[in-house]
């Protein structure tokens, strides 16, 4: 498994609009004999580094099986959120594995697989303020979310737009740079997936706690280049496989902490 170092993030981002298109369906990919996949690296626990500066997290595992299960190598790239659906558009990959929300606006664009995760938009507060309670109580509030995220920013604007401005907005690339800002009580309050929320306050009890009840609930799924209906449906089919196995049931609760995880998601794409 590859992976792009971090001083290539800038000259792959130059990059994408001069590569020809190398996004293919299933046979061209059999032929090739690898998948060509993009994730942040920067996004725990669903995809980050470990001590060893190995890719890992539950995204990482699905991605690992999805390439077995179609019988090639993966060449997963890590690279900023904000070049991966532009570089999967363009054609540099095949597939994402970042925990990329569907939404009607992205299917116009991408074919995507049925859902294998989800992503329950909340509020996160730092463990000493006790007056934020939800997303009605953050106006006037230092306000963090990941740039451009669909569980991030955008609902966070959302938020902001409904219930009144934020004192301050801060736009992060990933989790690890965010919730430690919100350590250091340069934010008070994130606009976050729980998933991520989970692993944090799991790592530092006590810094932080998810206040009030999701703002929304959005599933998780592959985004592939469009068409590509063979790769689809091994794809489909890998992720149904994960579902019987439990194998989903079980990352969720090693990385997010959540039981039952399987049982929250959709055999169809939404």
């Amino acid at each position: 498994m590859r992976i792009v170092r971090p001083l290539l993030v800038a000259l792959l981002g130059v990059a994408l609009g001069a590569v020809s298109a190398s996004a293919a369906d299933l046979p061209e990919i059999k032929t090739r004999g690898t998948l060509l996949a993009a994730t942040s690296g920067n996004l725990p626990p669903v995809s980050y580094l470990n001590e060893k500066n190995e890719l890992v997290g539950y995204d990482v595992e699905v991605a690992k099986f999805v390439a077995e299960h179609l019988g090639v190598k993966l060449d997963l790239a890590r690279l900023d959120w904000k070049g991966i659906l532009p570089g999967l558009q363009t054609g540099r990959f095949d597939v994402v594995f970042s925990n990329v929300n569907i939404t009607p606006e992205r299917k116009q664009i991408f074919d995507y697989s049925i859902p294998y995760s989800r992503s329950a938009v909340v509020v996160v507060a730092r463990g000493n303020v006790n007056d934020i309670k939800g997303p009605a109580d953050l106006k006037g509030r230092l306000v963090g979310a990941i740039s451009g995220g669909m569980d991030g920013e955008i609902p966070a604007r959302e938020i902001e737009k409904q219930y009144g401005a934020f004192k301050t907005f801060k736009g992060y690339a990933g989790y690890a740079e965010m919730f430690a800002d919100m350590e250091i009580g340069r934010i008070e309050a994130a606009v976050t997936p729980d998933t991520a929320a989970a692993n944090f306050i799991k790592e530092k009890p006590g810094l932080a706690k998810i206040v009030g009840k999701p703002y929304a609930v959005r599933y998780v799924g592959v985004p592939m280049h469009k068409p590509a209906p063979q790769l689809k449906a091994k794809v489909d089919e890998a992720i149904r496989m994960l579902r019987q196995q439990g194998l989903l049931d079980k990352w969720a609760k090693q990385y997010f902490g959540l039981d039952n995880f399987s049982e929250q998601l959709v055999d169809t794409v939404p």
